[in-house]
């Protein structure tokens, strides 16, 4: 949630055209490259949360103890 809150917060609202320029401009600092990177943490952070909803809905599956802790121990991680 947190990360769709993001994304779209940023894609929606980040940019800003003044009146003087006709290309748009990130609303942080003027700088491109903080809007990308919170966009890019957004995307990341979504994928992430979808495959590890995945890798829980599989994980009573899992035959092998390993193969469940390393994907335990990846969830927590990346927490």
């Amino acid at each position: 949630v947190f990360a769709i809150v993001v994304f779209a917060s940023i894609t929606a609202e980040g940019y800003v055209n003044s009146s003087a320029e006709a290309q748009v401009k990130c609303v942080f600092n003027r700088n491109d490259g903080a809007c990308h990177y919170g966009v890019g943490i957004g995307v990341i952070a979504f994928l992430a949360s979808f495959a590890f909803l995945l890798a829980d809905a599989l994980l009573p599956s899992m035959s092998n103890a390993q193969e469940r802790k390393y994907v335990v121990m990846a969830d927590l991680g990346f927490s």
